[in-house]
């Protein structure tokens, strides 16, 4: 069943797709990102999906154009002690020295006539890194790409700016530590501070200079924000059965059949230049398995429908474009969607590191899924979903799978263009691209075919309670979590039993035409899928949220089971100390409602077990 699959995946139309996405600039809320979305509808329809293009308020910043120069260095004009030999082949105009360098989303912008001062080096940009560095007032020079969390310490810090070092051109980012457009509650959290990005050269010589004496910096920055209306692509297929004693013919769809679950398939479809990579392949990946499940033959196979979405705000909202839908489509996510798959960026050159994200309930099926499309040459690193790649819908309880894929054998992540102007045509490999692309198709047949979803919570609740045992361990005897840990040793036994009925469920369906067709083993089916899917409404909002179901939080990392996080600082607190006693009551706190979660968990678990 996946041999045939993967070998309907086409490089010709994986190609085809990727060279029309990725003849637009896709900016958010741009008409070039709308002629895009309006040809991946296109698409959609021509392949008898049920289309909608959305058009929503997002809060979307785009960056403009940017200047930095060295005014004075080493107490001098820009020529003097040493200026010349470390800025190297930065150009003169006049008294100052320039560099090459970009702005950022979200950033904020400067006046028109630009901002001058001190040029400090502020080492990784921490906030304690900027205060030692005296980066109040002035403006900080820090290592690494930009980032939210970088913005985030540089506006506590009372920093005026700060200019990132980044990779070998400038990557450009969104630097808002708030998860999509923002509310009346969170719109104080957006930085409030100018961001500039070097290339690695220049950013090199800078810091040599800031180490050689007193640098005195202009720059300017423009930004562009405010609301925009922005797209959102969705395609639904739904599955159908053939006439009782027929098979399903070329053409014949049969008739749809009664399920309200669907797989979310998602990409973000804005870009930064044109995107090839990022994210043009994807949204092709994405329209490539809409074209295979599409064929009668697999479509009469599936037993939940196919849902395809293509995301604006991505890159210039910090994911305003899935916030919203899970804001605005939170009962049908929480209520039918049984997994999201995330697409982001397949098919570059040299990227043969297969790194992806997951949750413990998907990452075996993530491995699998790799295993099987490469036929055993490649091998999934599962790490834990994180905030990043649209994960929108933790909060309406959905588990998670994939977001990238591969990466640069060389260290590099992405590749040394992404996020740059150089992220063209030239940068994918047709045979890579089909082969990324035969992941995911095994891991959508299986989720969209099974019978019983190819789900694994115990291993969930297994990551769970040894997560637990860690914190137990680094309180020093100042936190108990022996109850929750018991509780979650407790739930992992009887995800164990439900894995195993299921198992047994899907022997049994399997074994025949007559068994398929009966009551009985029906039931059981439903009975496990349904336990499966109140398991994640259960367990995931809790681990993986602070904010609750019904909100996001910051695009910053907080760690899995985030709300006992504080359990790590007690033992560097005094007893005694209103610190150690004020973490105290937000931690007992968390600790109740985790115990009602695993309790409830249990229960659940226990009626299906």
């Amino acid at each position: 069943m996946s041999a045939a699959i993967t070998d309907q995946v086409s490089a010709r139309s994986l190609m085809e797709y990727t060279k029309s996405i990725g003849q637009w600039v896709r900016l958010s809320g741009t008409p070039e990102e709308l002629r895009a979305a309006q040809y991946v509808q296109g698409v959609l329809e021509g392949l008898g999906y049920e289309s909608r293009l959305i058009l929503h308020d997002a809060y979307i910043s785009l960056p403009g154009k940017a200047s930095l120069a060295v005014v004075s260095a080493g107490g001098g004009g820009a020529g003097t002690t040493g200026a010349t030999a470390a800025t190297g082949g930065a150009g003169a105009v006049g008294a100052t020295w320039d560099f090459a360098c970009i702005t950022h989303s979200m950033g904020l912008a400067t006046p028109p006539g630009g901002v001058e001062g001190e040029l400090v080096y502020g080492g990784r940009g921490s906030v304690k890194d900027l205060k030692t560095a005296g980066a109040a007032g002035k403006t900080a020079l820090i290592e690494g790409r930009a980032t939210p969390q970088l913005a985030a310490d540089a506006t506590a810090a009372g920093a005026k700016g700060i200019v990132c070092i980044s990779g070998k051109y400038p990557h450009e980012m969104c630097c808002s530590p708030v998860w999509g457009s923002p509310g009346a509650s969170t719109v104080a959290q957006l930085p409030k501070v100018h961001i500039l990005s070097v290339g690695r050269d220049d950013g090199t010589r800078l810091r040599e200079m800031c180490h050689q004496g007193k640098v005195v910096i202009r720059y300017t920055a423009a930004i562009d924000v405010g609301w925009r209306k922005t797209p959102i692509v969705t395609g639904d297929l739904r599955p159908v059965r053939a006439a009782a004693g027929t098979a399903a013919a070329a053409g014949d769809c049969g008739e749809e059949a009664a399920t309200d679950a669907f797989v979310l398939l998602s990409g973000h479809l804005d870009s930064w230049y044109l995107g090839v990579m990022d994210n043009g392949t994807a949204n092709a990946t994405q329209l490539e398995m809409a074209r295979l499940f599409a064929m009668p033959e697999n479509r009469a196979r599936m037993r939940r429908g196919l849902r395809v979405a293509f995301w604006s705000g991505h890159s210039h909202g910090r994911y305003s474009g899935s916030a919203w839908y899970a804001d605005n489509h939170w009962r049908d996510l929480h209520d039918n969607c049984v997994c999201h798959v995330n697409v982001d960026s397949l098919g570059a050159v040299g990227a043969d590191r297969f790194v992806s994200l997951s949750m413990p309930e998907t990452a075996g099926l993530g491995r699998w899924a790799v295993e099987t499309a490469t036929g055993g040459q490649y091998h999934l690193e599962a790490t834990r979903a994180n905030r990043s790649s649209d994960q929108s819908f933790w909060g309406p309880g959905v588990p998670s799978l994939f977001g990238c894929l591969t990466v640069q054998n060389d260290g590099s992540g992405l590749g040394w263009f992404w996020h740059t102007p150089h992220d063209t045509l030239d940068k994918i490999d047709p045979e890579r691209l089909v082969r990324d692309a035969r992941v995911f198709s095994v891991a959508l047949e299986r989720l969209l075919c099974d019978e019983v979803l190819p789900l694994d919570y115990a291993a969930t609740a297994a990551d769970i309670r040894a997560n637990l045992e860690r914190l137990q361990a680094s309180a020093a005897g100042r936190f108990d979590l022996s109850g929750e840990i018991a509780e979650a040793a407790r739930l992992e036994d009887l995800c164990r039993k439900v894995a195993e009925r299921g198992g047994k469920v899907e022997v049994e369906v399997e074994s025949g035409a007559e068994v398929a067709a009966d009551l009985e083993a029906e039931a059981k089916v439903a009975e496990v899928n349904a336990c499966l899917h109140d398991l994640g409404r259960i367990l995931i909002p809790m681990t993986y949220q602070a904010a609750g179901a019904f909100a996001h939080d910051p695009a910053l990392d907080l760690g899995f089971l985030p709300t006992l996080a504080g359990v790590r600082e007690l033992a560097a607190l005094g007893a005694d100390t209103d610190e150690a006693r004020l973490l105290l009551v937000d931690l007992v706190r968390a600790r109740n409602q985790l115990g009602c979660v695993l309790r409830k968990a249990s229960a659940r678990a226990a009626k299906a077990a």
